[in-house]
Order: structure tokens, then sequence, then C-alpha cells
């Protein structure tokens, strides 16, 4: 069989990273931009272009379509819309942009919906038909399989987890309102945490910005603000996630995104709070996971599968 290849986009708050994809799930080639560096984001989609043609140009390889995952992309008309964690205005039609620049088809999702298509594609959801994929990272997204099928909603929207409300936080999230749980379980979330952990227990302030990652492994080395930083996080979580399992009764929970490389912490925090608050039917049916596609690019993947 003739191998036929897509091009896979991630469109993040922080990065944006692409690839081209095969059917078997290889990257063949793959790059990044740094998405805030980028006023217009046509502009976005140029750079990635020109660095295909880069690349095809040496090797002879040509692309069938183009599969883009971005927050709050939607399935039904190609445009980002009110996506909190970008600044490019309210209604962006990036499927045209890429269409029109690539002159290729193209299809857009929301990133998490991405991440999920592409577990199931490649990853630990393969013999799955009810599962969840979140993806934490800048924000807090969630990817719906219901019966063997990714959850769009009505209006496309389906799938905002992260702006459900979290009865422990009284903080402005970046999309306006007040109390969303992504003000508390996303990187930004994280950080804030740490600061207020380390002023209660210090007095004063971090004397220097820290990131997720740096907080994780002072965690690992035992730091006793990073640990509680850490549980916290994991039990507003795992709080919140009671609600979506007694909702839906998924399989499997998968985290991914750059803070689930944090599992190790935060999955045996998420199990116990989860036991808690579900129906006792529910208790300890629903696995919760690493995604198998963990620093693999889940997103560029299932952007790409959504041709196959």
């Amino acid at each position: 069989m003739t191998n036929k290849y897509y091009l896979g986009v991630d469109i993040g708050g922080t990065n944006t990273v692409y690839g081209v994809v095969n059917q078997t799930g290889e990257i063949i080639f793959q790059g990044n931009f740094n998405t805030k560096l980028y006023n217009e984001p046509i502009e976005l989609v140029k750079d990635i272009f020109k660095s295909f043609q880069n690349f095809s140009s040496k090797n002879d390889i040509q692309i069938k379509g183009i599969g883009i995952g971005a927050p709050n992309g939607n399935f039904n008309n190609g445009c980002i819309e009110f996506a909190p964690n970008l600044f490019w205005g309210e209604m962006i039609p990036i499927a045209d942009y890429f269409s029109n620049i690539f002159q290729l088809p193209s299809k857009l999702t929301n990133d998490a919906n991405a991440a999920a298509i592409g577990e199931k594609t490649f990853g630990g959801a393969k013999l799955m038909n009810d599962f969840i994929v979140l993806t934490l990272g800048t924000g807090l997204g969630s990817g719906i399989y219901v019966n063997n099928q990714i959850v769009h909603g009505k209006n496309g929207f389906a799938g905002e987890y992260g702006h459900t409300k979290c009865n422990e936080s009284s903080r402005q999230c970046t999309c306006g309102k007040i109390g969303c749980i992504e003000t508390y379980v996303s990187a930004r979330g994280i950080v804030q945490t740490y600061q207020e952990f380390y002023f209660a227990n210090k007095g004063k302030m971090p004397d220097k910005e820290i990131s997720t990652k740096q907080i994780y492994n002072l965690a690992v080395d035992g730091d006793s603000i990073a640990i509680e930083t850490y549980s916290k996080t994991a039990h507003i979580l795992g709080n919140s996630l009671s609600n979506l399992i007694n909702i839906l009764d998924p399989e499997a929970i998968f985290l991914f995104g750059g803070i689930a490389n944090a599992h190790p912490l935060l999955i045996p925090i998420l199990k116990e709070s989860i036991n808690n608050n579900v129906l006792p039917i529910l208790k300890g049916k629903t696995k919760i996971l690493p995604s198998q596609l963990l620093n693999k690019n889940a997103a560029v993947l299932g952007s790409a599968a959504m041709w196959f």
C-alpha cells in the first residue's frame, strides 16, 4: 500500500507544533514556532508553509491534506472562536488560511479533540469506545469519546472542561469569568498556587519566576511547598472529575500535555479524590492513565488522523 501523508498542526497558547504524519502514526518531519511571537495568525501559517516546502523539496514528500487542532477550534466552520489563550481576535478562519496557502483541503478541531483522536488512533485508547483525554498545559481542555464517536456538540464547542466552575476558585480566568477550574489546573494556575503557598510559608514571594517543570522537580526532591502545590492541584482536579465520571461513565481518563509529565504525583491523589466523590457504583471503575502518546505530539498525530 502506498503511504499517504498528512500535515498535523497543534496550535497552542505557547507553542505551535506541526508534523508530517503517515498512516502508521510515524511523524517523519516536525517543527515548532512560538505562537506568542505572531500577532497575525496568517504569518504563522506562512512560516509553517515555508518550513514544509523546505522539507518537501529535499525529500519528495507530498501531503494530501492538513489537520489542525487549536483552542476553541470549531470543527463545524473551521474557525478559532474567542480563544482565551490566543490573542488574534474573535473569529479566525484558520482552516481557510491553511487551505489557501497550501492549496490543500484543511480540517480544524479543538486541540483537546485532536489529542483524543490521536489517543484513539495511535495510543492507549485503540480498543476503547468511551474515554476522555485531558490536555494539561497553558490551559485545560478535554476531548471526549462516547460510543466510539468524538463529541463536537451542536455548536462545535463540546469539551470546554477547563471553563467549568470550581468551588475552590475565586481567581480570574483568561476567558473573563471567575472561578474556572483552569485557574488552578493549568501551568499558570500551578505557578500561582506555588507562589501563594510560598508566601504563606516564608512571608515573601519567590525571588525569581518558576515553571511547572521546576516545581515538579522540587516536589520530587522533597520540597514541601512544591509537594503541597501538586497535591492541591490534584485534589481540585479529582473532585471535579468525579462529576464528569458520574455523567459520562468513561472507561479511562488519559492525562496529556506538559503538566501530565507530573503524573506520578498527580494520579494517586486523583484516584483518591475521585473515589471519595463518585457514586459508589462507579468507585474504582474509571482508569486514570498517562497518555501513551505523552511527549509524542498526540495532538499533531490526532490532527492528521482526522483524514485517515
